[in-house]
């Protein structure tokens, strides 16, 4: 009796990965929209930049934006801004309207990360599924 051995590795990695691609979309897009949600607005530009990528070779998603000012808002300014490194002391500005104000800084608004934070078990849920559901 003979029996011939088949690899299927091949094609088993190859539906892993579309799978878990599957899940990473569907986590991003989670995220994406609760930072979406939590962002502050102002003029919508920030709000409007939040998108999501994934990276398909090295199976890792991305959540973020290109706003050059974003970071100033997820991580504060001046004495408010996190671990102390913000400038001290206040200072003065002219803002695009042409008044002139003085400020402290700002608080951070962790629109990012709470985006994440609070998604955390949806996202394992997320990618557990797409894993036990392989055809």
């Amino acid at each position: 009796m003979s029996s011939e051995f088949k690899d299927n590795s091949a094609a088993v990695k190859h539906e892993i990965e579309l799978q878990a691609i599957r899940g990473l979309i569907q986590a991003c897009m989670l995220v994406e929209g609760d930072a979406v949600g939590l962002a502050p607005v102002d003029t919508g530009a920030l709000r409007d930049s939040i998108d999501y990528r994934v990276d398909r070779d090295e199976l890792v998603g991305y959540v973020g934006t290109n706003c050059e000012y974003a970071v100033w808002i997820e991580f504060g300014t001046g004495e408010f801004a996190e671990k102390g490194n913000g400038r001290k002391g206040g200072w003065v500005y002219t803002a695009a309207d042409g008044k002139t104000y003085f400020t402290y800084g700002q608080r951070p608004v962790k629109f990012l990360r709470n985006a994440f934070r609070q998604n955390k078990s949806q996202i394992q849920a997320i990618l557990e599924d797409c894993l036990r559901n392989l055809t």
